[in-house]
């Protein structure tokens, strides 16, 4: 993950915005909401769905690591 858009002190609020809009896009426009993509966008939609399942493992790493300090 190459590039840095957000600052460390607000990173997780803004990605969260941004997931939230994505999710509220998914549950507004259903199907469509992949049908309409362009390769671009697709692409992007699946390379956020694979740092989802990254980050999920991570978290829950950190989680543990947290635990056992």
């Amino acid at each position: 993950f190459p590039v840095t858009i957000n600052m460390s002190y607000c990173r997780c609020e803004n990605t969260l915005a941004a997931m939230q809009q994505i999710l509220a896009a998914i549950q507004e426009e259903g199907p469509m909401f992949l049908q309409e993509m362009n390769r671009t966008e697709r692409r992007a939609y699946q390379e956020l769905f694979n740092a989802c399942e990254l980050f999920l493992n991570a978290s829950e790493e950190l989680e543990a690591a947290m635990e056992r300090e």
